[in-house]
This record gives C-alpha cells, structure tokens and sequence, in this order.
C-alpha cells in the first residue's frame, strides 16, 4: 500500500509539489465555468429592458422572472448541492453545465411569462450546485500555501464574465434583441461540456472518502496527470465517511462556527445586492448620467474581480480570517466616504472600484473559510448551504432598500446602514474557532 495516497498523505503529497499543468488547466476550466455563470446569472438583467416592451411587462411581473432565478440559485446551493458530496465534484458539474446550457437556449424561444419563470427557476439551480462543486474541486486540487489564491482566481470569474456579458449584451441586442442574449448564453454553455467531460479530473479526495465504482482506476488516472506516483490499491480508509447532510454541518464540535458563518454570507451578501442593485439607480436620482452611473456599477465588478484575486494573494501571507475582517472593515469605510465626499466623477468611479474590490473580496473569503472549514466528504454540502442561506439576505436587502429610497432616505444614510452588516459579517467570521480551521 503506498502511504501517499491516504487522506493525510495526500495532502502532505499535494502541498510539497509546486502547482503543475493540470492543475492549472482544472483551475483554468473551472474559471470559464464562473465566467459564464456570471453571464448567465445576469442575462435576464441585460435582456429586461427589451423583454418587458416586447411583451408588456409590468414591473412587478418582471420582478417575478428575477426572484425565480435568485430563488432557483438558492434551492441549488442548499438542496442540490450536497448530492455532490455523494456522487462526485465532475458528475455534478457535468450534469448542471448541460441543463443549464439547454435551459439558456430554451428561454430564447418561450412566448409566456411561466415558461420563462420556469427556465430561469432550472438554470438558477444549475448554478447554485455548480458554485459550490466548483469551489471544493478547485480547493482539493491545490497545496495550501495556495488554496486561497486559486480560490480567489475561480471565483473572480463570476464579475469578469457580468461585466463582459453587459458589452456583450449591448453588441447583441439591437441587431437579435433580447433572445439573442440566451442563445449567445446557450451557446456558450454548451461549447464548455467537452472541456469538462474530456479534461476535468474528479477530486482525489472523493475518490478516497466515497469509494465509488472503479474507484482505484480513476484514482490512478488522475494520479498520472498530476505526474505522481500510482498505486496497487487504495488504503483502508482512515475512517467512516460523515454522511453529508445539514445535521452534519451542525453536529455539537461544528454548530457554533457554521453558525458564525451562515450569519456572516446572510448579512455581507445582503449588503452586495444592494450595491449591485441600486448603485445606477442611486446615483442617477442623484443628478448623474444615467452612462456615467452605468459606468460606476461596471467599476464596482471590476473592482470586485480584482478583490477575488487580491484576497487569495493576501490571505496568504496575512492569515485568511484576519483579511476578510481586514477588507470589510476598509470596504465600508469606502461605503461612508462615498457617501458623505463631493466627489468628481473620476474619483466616483475610483472609489467605487475600491468598495467593489475590498466588499466583494472579503465575501468571497467566506467561500474560502467553508472550503477550509468543512471536511471533505461533507466539502458541498457546507459551502452550498452557506451561499444558499446567504441569499435569503440577498433577496431581503434590494426590498428593504427600495422601502427606505420610497420613504425618502438618501445615499448618505443608506450607504452607512448598509456598511453596518459589512462590519459584523467580518467579525464574525474572524471569530470562528475551529480545529478545521486554521488561524
């Protein structure tokens, strides 16, 4: 039995190589993967305009078709998601990038308001399993003095591919109008299902944990890529795999840190939707532009693609929960200065830009702590229900902003209200104590 391919061998295996090809071709795979998940997410926002003249939408029934995919995303991460822990990280991923590819091309060719509720419910629980199944693959497959980075790199993929799906959107709409958006989205999808079947590996760490069919064989086929030595058998397993499940991630030595955590995504991801919903809109009741306030919510994704990766570099040196509590705390000093400082427009984008690096950064350390947090048998289910709980708040906090603009408060006030949760979301996380968890 060669001693290497035990859970704590791997590991051991694992952080003393230097990263190689195949683990950057997995984390350039899984990249694009996020990449059009962000095109995806946001399609229905970029085709919202022409869709309601075409077919005569009212606001409340377009709000309809975008509560649906929200909805669809939490269901995923919640209840999709931990099947990933059981049939595997490339099974799912396989699975979710098909029908959510098909369901994007279906959605260009409906004629009525419940088949197009009912496409963007599908596609929104495709990416709720898939973010989480990418997030623990791509952790699985690297050492740990760059698991934050890779991490960071992976999740930087879902701004970059919103803010190249509102260029794209804008080439495509005035000559195919907003069908031409879930075709292009369908498309695209699809075109990345050979990547995945033919070049992405299953995690080791699953194959060792779940044992499935031919467990050995593709051990060994995924050994060879990665250049390290195969092996005759899989050693005995060092213990029984944790069923995944909820119940799992609140057994009596996990509940108070998950705890911690689910608070932490619920309140840091309510104050990015509210960001990333009503900074245009803002900003032009404000007296600017409606192209310059466009522009200031394209600096914030910007900003934020460049805070997934940022965090990853830093984390690594500075310890992971001391930055996420670090880059909150800048990220709503950033909300107050915006809030309260005449600023030119040039030093509005600026600083909108920052708050999108250090907000959206320090939220995707949250990811980053469940990979860490959670072994890796129960990996998906943890991350999973930490973004699928989380986006209650982004459901709640577009809705409690709308009420206070109807009631007449202003960007000073909500800017600082909505930096509160920033605050107490860092902290909690950077409160977890955990033997999973290192400091």
């Amino acid at each position: 039995m060669n001693e290497q391919l035990s859970e704590r061998g791997l590991h051991q295996l694992i952080d003393a190589r230097p990263v190689g090809g195949t683990q950057l071709l997995i984390l350039g795979i899984c990249f694009l993967l996020q990449t059009i998940d962000g095109f995806d997410v946001l399609a229905m926002s970029f085709a919202a305009p022409p869709l309601a003249d075409d077919w005569q939408l009212s606001a409340d029934r377009l709000g309809i078709v975008f509560s649906s995919g929200v909805l669809g995303m939490t269901l995923g991460a919640m209840f999709l998601a931990p099947w990933t822990d059981r049939l595997g990280r490339r099974t799912m991923i396989f699975w979710a990038v098909l029908v959510m590819g098909l369901s994007m091309f279906a959605t260009a060719f409906v004629d009525s308001l419940g088949a197009m509720v009912a496409l963007r419910l599908v596609t929104g629980l495709t990416i709720g399993a898939m973010l989480a199944s990418l997030t623990s693959l791509v952790s699985e497959f690297f050492p740990d003095r760059q698991r934050n980075l890779a991490v960071g790199v992976l999740l930087a993929g879902y701004p970059t591919g919103a803010t190249l799906g509102g260029f794209l959107a804008a080439l495509l709409i005035p000559d195919y109008g907003w069908r031409g958006v879930f075709v292009a989205g369908g498309i695209m999808t699809l075109a990345a299902l050979p990547l995945v079947y033919f070049f992405l590996p299953e995690s080791l760490h699953f194959l060792l944990r779940r044992r499935p069919h031919d467990a050995l064989q593709k051990a060994n086929a995924v050994l060879q890529r990665l250049g390290f030595d195969t092996v005759d058998e899989l050693p005995m397993a060092e213990s029984d795999p944790e069923p995944a499940s909820v119940r799992s991630l609140l057994v009596e030595e996990r509940r108070k840190s998950t705890l911690q955590l689910w608070s932490s995504f619920f309140l840091c991801f309510g104050t990015l939707y509210f960001l990333l919903s009503w900074i245009p809109k803002l900003l032009v009741d404000a007296g600017l532009p409606l192209e310059q306030a466009i522009w200031a919510g394209i600096a914030f994704n910007i900003g934020g693609a460049a805070g997934n990766i940022a965090i990853g570099a830093v984390s690594t040196r500075l310890g992971l929960q001391k930055t996420v509590l670090y880059f909150h705390v800048i990220a709503a000093l950033g909300m107050i200065l915006f809030a309260f400082l005449p600023l030119g427009i040039a030093a509005l984008l600026f600083l909108t830009a920052v708050i999108g690096l250090f907000q959206q950064g320090g939220f995707v350390g949250f990811y980053m702590t469940a990979a860490r947090l959670y072994p890796a048998e129960i990996r998906t289910t943890g991350v999973g229900w930490g973004i699928g709980l989380g986006r209650f708040g982004a459901v709640i906090a577009p809705y409690i902003a709308g009420v206070l603009i109807g009631i007449g408060w202003g960007i000073p006030i909500l800017f600082t209200v909505f930096a509160i949760p920033l605050l107490l979301g860092g902290w909690m996380t950077y409160s977890i104590r955990s033997k999973d968890l290192p400091r």
